[in-house]
């Protein structure tokens, strides 16, 4: 499988795909590319395992580059589409390859500083319905792979389907789901971080809270709890 922690610069390229045993040509765009893969923004379902031959656009210096490879994850559509689409592992990335990622990494830290490739983290966000749009905005914003969860059973259906990095429970303080959700998380997710998003005005940590790792002050907006995940998996990422 495509390491998710594989670092990642956001390119969008044009992408013909040609999908192993199906007659018709896919035509998408990337999302972001990496040494090891790319990841498509599509509306296609395509299964993990199943084969592409991709030919993408080198915007730069208008070259086509071919390569083969295997679907790593699927992500279904959102709320209005947004998230959606394959990430793809290539198999034996040729060095035509390798010299664009190398090329967009040098010219992205030199146009933007203040900004490095981050890893790429499997966040489940655990609250009420309306905060659903928030946690796609985090994807959005981070390019984290997001899960969105609005009560303890899902949250434990998500925690026991795929490894996560982090578990985020969108829950005051004093509310007792907050426990409930990371109790949850320790005991099937024990290698992920846990953090509550919480107004702090008049709250405080529970005495006996030795669950919570972390709380963000959910007052601060979504920058804040960007520089917190960041800052917790040892990574650097200003927020434009």
């Amino acid at each position: 499988m495509m390491s998710r922690r594989s670092p990642r610069i956001r390119a969008r390229f044009a992408a013909t795909v040609h999908i192993a045993g199906v007659e018709h040509t896919l035509v998408c765009h990337t999302r972001d590319i990496s040494a090891e893969g790319c990841f498509l923004d599509t509306a296609e379902m395509i299964a993990p395992g199943v084969g592409l031959s991709l030919a993408l656009m080198d915007n730069e210096r208008g070259e086509v580059v071919q390569v083969d490879g295997v679907v790593a994850r699927c992500l279904p559509g959102g709320v209005n589409g947004i998230g959606r689409g394959v990430g793809v592992r290539l198999t034996a990335p040729p060095p035509g390859w390798q010299l664009m990622v190398q090329r967009y990494q040098q010219s992205r830290s030199e146009t933007e500083p203040g900004i490095v490739p981050t890893v790429r983290l499997a966040i489940l966000v655990v609250g009420e319905e309306d905060q659903r749009r928030g946690a796609l905005a985090l994807y959005v914003r981070s390019g984290w792979d997001v899960r969105f969860a609005t009560d303890v059973e899902t949250a434990e259906e998500a925690m026991a389907a795929v490894d996560l990095d982090a578990i985020i429970a969108e829950y005051d303080l004093d509310d007792a789901r907050a426990l409930e959700v990371l109790q949850a998380a320790r005991r099937l997710q024990p290698d992920a971080r846990r953090f509550v998003r919480s107004g702090l005005r008049n709250k405080r940590v529970p005495d006996d809270a030795d669950v919570i790792e972390g709380v963000i002050d959910r007052d601060a907006g979504l920058e804040a709890l960007v520089e917190a995940l960041s800052a917790a998996f040892g990574t650097e990422r200003a927020v434009r």
